[in-house]
């Protein structure tokens, strides 16, 4: 029976250094809870944005290339630790209709710390207050952002349906192979959403947008790629 006492104490052993080293990962989180802080304070003083898209996949992509995982593994757990330290600066508003999908999606944009805000119709939203919405692509969240002059920042994919996140918000550090969303009167990409009235969303890559610079499109917002 010693070897399963040597294997035990082994185990015990391994444990521990589990035990320290989730006390260390509890510390940083707890310094980076109090950076955040620091970036909140200044950032209520100029009024600026609490949910930074771009700013966020630029982390999963630094984290991802000290570690060695892929960006989408480290976006699905940091997710959370950013979710922790935002709700310092804020809890933020996010308008969505009755609809599972989108209150999955918030959390996986988000992560716990949001606040889903339920109406059937988004013109009923208190806009001062609420400064993002989750929902699929369609007229009528087209009619809302093109009325609010809103953008798309941000998406996400649920069971094979993909939501786009909209807010009052742009996203500003615009990189090549994040995707512009260009609203036209004729399809100039390969992928595209059409609606009514001849009226096209073109999914267009940063890098290309100087090819349509000629016509007359409108930017609607970008997704950041990770």
């Amino acid at each position: 029976m010693k070897w399963v006492i040597k294997i035990t104490r082994d185990i015990n052993k391994l444990r521990d250094e589990i035990d320290k080293t989730d006390k260390k990962i509890i510390e940083l989180i707890l310094n980076r809870m109090n950076l955040v802080h620091e970036v909140g304070l200044t950032k209520a003083k100029n009024n600026s944005r609490v949910y930074v898209p771009e700013r966020e996949v630029a982390i999963y992509k630094k984290l991802s290339a000290f570690s060695g995982i892929s960006p989408k593994e480290i976006q699905s757990f940091y997710t959370e630790i950013i979710s922790f330290c935002r709700k310092l600066e804020d809890i933020l508003n996010v308008g969505i209709q009755m609809d599972s999908l989108c209150l999955l999606g918030i959390k996986k944009i988000f992560g716990e710390y949001v606040n889903p805000i339920i109406v059937e119709d988004f013109n009923e939203l208190e806009l001062s207050s609420t400064k993002y919405i989750l929902a699929p692509l369609s007229k009528s969240t087209l009619d809302f952002i093109l009325k609010n002059n809103w953008s798309i920042i941000n998406s996400v994919k649920i069971e094979n349906e993909t939501l786009y996140l909209f807010s009052y918000y742009e996203n500003v550090l615009i990189k090549n192979g994040d995707i512009q969303f260009i609203l036209y009167n004729k399809i100039i990409s390969k992928n595209y959403i059409e609606f009514d009235n001849n009226i096209f969303i073109n999914l267009i890559p940063y890098d290309e947008l100087n090819s349509f610079e000629n016509l007359n499109i409108k930017i609607l917002g970008f997704v950041p790629s990770i």
